[in-house]
């Protein structure tokens, strides 16, 4: 089994992750097909494997290719890095969309536990104090409890609302190049907006000044952080798992952020954005809005890596090519020259 590359001579390394094939660091595979290249990334050739290295390989790359959500692909090429530091490249039909809860869960759980967290120390304080010492010195510790605990922790939101509706959430740059700083009493005006572009979705945000429409990476990042911010309260494992559900149903991320759009719009037009508590920022429910928070990071991931697929696919092309006369010649020679009994 070869280790260096063909031509530019260098070494194209190992991995301990696919015992089968432990040569390289971006292995690509088609399961259909049964090809097996090692691909360099110095010189970004793809290199054919023996075939009788193959199908052992190729099996326990599909294996652990399919054991890992973190990958983002397009219509005939996949890309799931692994711990390792191991690229797998697949070729193929991409896999449905999974969105495992270990990827978001821990993140956003995190969040419900803080808060939760939070609420209990302010009570704890509040309570100790009311049960222990003098009925003064439990008075005046229970005053701590009720105004500077939970002010502190943010755990009664009502008794500095008042001045929170201020707080500047982010700056950002609006078509002239000013500033514009969104602020939290601006979120009642976010909307995620249909759109002609090639994502098919706008993120339209308020601002002291009036209104912006942000698109691309732009939208994404703007989006993703103020989901962040509405969020902030995290998500129980259900809501998690519903969330992920909603968006593997419509097929990709993308999808599930234009539906977003389309249920405000329906709920607009039956007034039930108005009377369902349920329903809040952006028209959505919270278990929706976590699946928009997850969906927006997902679509920024694929716009970072989108040029290396785009690159990945075209190498793949001129590879197939090689590796299909390759192999036929092989099979020819062999049917010629069966080997001896």
């Amino acid at each position: 089994m070869y280790s260096t590359r063909l031509f530019c001579h260098t070494s194209l390394g190992k991995n301990e992750i696919v015992e089968e094939f432990p040569v390289g660091r971006r292995i690509a595979f088609d399961s259909e097909r049964g090809r097996l290249w090692v691909v360099c990334k110095r010189c970004h050739n793809w290199n054919l494997s023996p075939i009788e290295h193959r199908w052992e390989a190729v099996e326990a790359c599909e294996r652990i290719y399919r054991g890992t959500a973190v990958r983002v692909s397009t219509e005939n090429i996949g890309l799931a890095t692994l711990g390792e530091g191991l690229d797998l490249v697949r070729v193929g039909k991409p896999l449905l969309p999974e969105f495992a809860a270990w990827r978001y869960g821990s993140r956003i759980k995190s969040r419900r536990w803080r808060a939760a967290g939070l609420s209990v120390a302010g009570g704890a304080v509040t309570g100790a104090a009311m049960i222990g010492g003098t009925v003064v010195l439990a008075a005046a510790v229970a005053v701590v409890g009720l105004v500077v605990v939970p002010t502190a922790f943010n755990s009664l939101a009502w008794l500095h609302e008042q001045n929170t509706h201020e707080r500047v959430l982010m700056r950002v740059r609006d078509e002239t190049g000013q500033q514009r700083s969104l602020k939290l009493r601006h979120l009642a005006r976010l909307e995620v907006a249909m759109s002609n572009n090639e994502a098919g979705w706008k993120f339209r945000v308020a601002h002291e000044s009036g209104m912006m429409e942000l698109e691309g990476a732009e939208a994404t990042r703007i989006a993703g952080h103020i989901l962040a911010h509405v969020n902030r309260s995290g998500g129980t494992a259900t809501q998690l798992n519903d969330a992920a559900r909603r968006i593997t149903a419509l097929g990709d991320p993308q999808r599930y952020i234009r539906h977003t759009s389309e249920l405000c719009e329906i709920r607009r037009y039956s007034r039930s954005i108005f009377w369902n508590d349920d329903v809040g920022v952006l028209g959505l429910t919270q278990t929706e809005r976590i699946a928009l928070e997850i969906a927006v990071h997902e679509d920024a991931e694929r716009q970072m890596i989108q040029t290396e697929l785009v690159g990945l696919e075209a190498a793949w092309r001129d590879a197939e090519e090689i590796a299909a006369i390759s192999d036929s010649l092989l099979i020819r020679i062999q049917a010629k020259d069966p080997q001896p009994e």
